[in-house]
This record gives structure tokens, C-alpha cells and sequence, in this order.
């Protein structure tokens, strides 16, 4: 499981631009834009503590309108630059290497995203480059290149992607189809590697009324089937402050659930054909804002063992 976090200094009351989410992230989620743009507090840090050993987790940095600019972890750091209008022009990820303090990958690749918009604000083009694992910086010639293309129908609704390999060795080309629920929810992802043979994996959504997934069931191919059902705080009180670090929040089948949720997740639970691992979260707000200062995490695994993990967050 990804517990993704991170997050760093900013936004004066006087210069927050709420404009600046009106298209959020590349790819739009169910929460309401009004309550997303109308907080600007932002998670700056997240520390660990492992039997009395505390460690960063994550730190992030963010433009002066709150837009995340930079997530370092342990083993990975990811840069965002943005255009006048406020939206994503690139996204990069590298990893670090030597001896990482980190149980968690937030990346397998190295790379650089540049977007392409239309007149509406649209993505409309993906152009990426992979660099090998083992650099030590996103410059020189990559290893592999893709074209990435986002194929809309006449509502200006998502339904397609396709990745064309451009040059040297990678991935292969794929094709990425999107289906929705009569309400407009995003309801089935397929993934299809074109090869020979084809291989297709899923993933459906189930979702609560305040428009945070409920359910998955993730099919990826050669792996079998998993299902993870979430519940959240949802009362007021709290949000979740990982929803601001990542302004591409992509839809994939092998999906992060904690980058995309603003509400904080309660519980989780992860079933694989009879084994169940289930996560319960508990929050400490020690200042009356609506981010959390502190989290405890009871993991219990299908063996029956228990762990309980500590968090503690700084916001600004």
C-alpha cells in the first residue's frame, strides 16, 4: 500500500488565487472545486516514527498560489511547473539512490511529462520521456520516448488515451478507455497493452454520495483480482491534506487512493482472493484547522499481526 505524503511552506491569505483550481489537475475527480479552492492551508511535512526512530517522510513546497511545486521523499523527489494560466506544462520524477529509508516507491521510473491544452484548458497531448534508473539527473538523451494522445467525445469527456512508443526501448504502446456512470463519475478504466497476446487489466468504481471512491476492484493482468473498500471522516471537520501534492492525480488501473482523496480515509480495507488487510486511521488536530497534526495508523495484516504506525504533520 502507498502511503503517499508530503508537502511545504506558503499562502498568505492576501495572495491565494482561488482561480488557480479551477482546473486543478490533469485529470478531474468528483469533490467539489468550491470546497477544494476554498482552503489554503497546506501540509508541509510529514515525519515518522518508527519505535522512537523519526524520519521525513515527505516535504513539499508550493508557488505563492498554493500550488505544489516540489514532493521530496526518501526515495524519490517530483518538481511541477505551471504556465500563466495555472496549468500543469511539466512534471518530472527522479529517484535517489544509496541507501533509502523508505519502505514505499513512489516511483519506477524516471521521467518528464510536458502537457499540451486546447483553447478550453484541456489536455490534449502528453510528450515523455524515460531516462534510466540509475541517473542522477533528467538531462541527455532518454531511453525511451512517448507520445501520449487524450481523445474527448462531443461533451468534452474523457474516453481515451493511446502512449505510442517514439523511440527506443519501453513499455510498448497502450491504450487507456474510460467509461462513466449516468451521473458522470468515472466508472471502468480498461488498460490494454497492445501486444501479442493483448493484455487487458481494469478497474471499477463504486463511489460514496459526497463523491469519494467507495469501492475498487483493480483486475490487472497476471496478478488476479483485488478489491479495496474505503470509508471517511466526513463531517467537517477535517480534509486530507495529501489531496493538494499531486496536480496530475492520474487515472490509472494500479491506482494511489491516497493522492486522490480530499475527505480523510477512516478505513480501508484490501481484499486478495480470501486475504484481508485492513487500515484504520486515526487523526490528532492539535491547532482547530482542518488539516490533521498527527496520525496513527493500525495495520493488521492477513497473518493476524498487528502494527501501529505514527505520523506527525506540519501545515502552513
Amino acid at each position: 500500500m502507498n502511503f503517499k505524503m508530503s508537502f511545504t511552506a506558503l499562502v498568505l491569505l492576501t495572495t491565494f488565487n482561488a482561480t488557480a483550481y479551477e482546473k486543478y489537475a490533469v485529470f478531474q475527480d468528483n469533490i467539489d472545486i468550491n470546497t477544494v479552492s476554498s482552503n489554503v492551508e497546506r501540509l508541509t511535512k510529514v515525519r515518522k516514527n518508527v519505535a522512537g526512530n523519526i524520519s521525513v517522510a515527505g516535504d513539499y513546497r508550493y508557488d505563492q498560489n498554493g500550488r505544489v511545486i516540489l514532493r521530496d521523499y526518501a526515495d524519490s523527489r517530483f518538481d511541477y511547473v505551471y504556465n500563466s494560466d495555472g496549468l500543469l506544462i511539466t512534471a518530472s520524477a527522479l529517484m535517489k539512490h544509496g541507501v533509502i529509508n523508505s519502505y514505499v516507491r513512489h516511483t519506477e521510473i524516471n521521467f518528464i511529462s510536458e502537457y499540451i491544452y486546447n483553447d478550453q484548458g484541456m489536455v490534449i497531448r502528453e510528450n515523455k520521456k524515460v531516462f534510466n534508473k540509475f541517473s542522477s539527473n533528467l538531462v541527455g538523451v532518454p531511453i525511451s520516448t512517448y507520445r501520449i494522445k487524450y481523445i474527448y467525445d462531443e461533451h468534452g469527456i474523457l474516453i481515451k488515451r493511446t502512449q505510442i512508443l517514439r523511440s527506443g526501448e519501453g513499455f510498448g504502446n497502450l491504450e487507456f478507455h474510460y467509461t462513466y456512470h449516468d451521473d458522470g463519475k468515472l466508472r471502468k478504466i480498461k488498460e490494454i497493452k497492445k501486444i501479442r497476446p493483448r493484455e487487458i487489466s481494469t478497474l471499477l468504481f463504486q463511489y460514496h454520495n459526497n463523491g469519494e471512491i467507495k469501492k475498487a476492484t483493480q483486475t490487472i493482468f497476471g496478478k488476479g483480482t483485488k478489491t479495496i473498500e474505503m470509508e471517511y471522516i466526513d463531517d467537517g471537520s477535517l480534509i486530507y491534506g495529501v489531496y493538494y501534492a499531486d496536480p496530475v492525480k492520474e487515472w490509472k488501473v494500479d491506482m494511489d487512493f491516497f493522492g486522490l482523496s480530499f475527505y480523510p480515509i477512516k478505513t480501508l480495507t484490501q481484499t486478495v482472493e480470501d486475504q484481508v488487510t485492513y487500515y484504520k486511521y486515526s487523526y490528532q488536530n492539535n491547532d482547530g484547522d482542518l488539516l490533521p497534526d498527527g496520525l496513527t495508523l493500525e495495520l493488521a495484516l492477513p497473518t493476524g499481526v498487528v502494527y501501529d504506525l505514527n505520523y506527525t504533520m506540519e501545515n502552513e
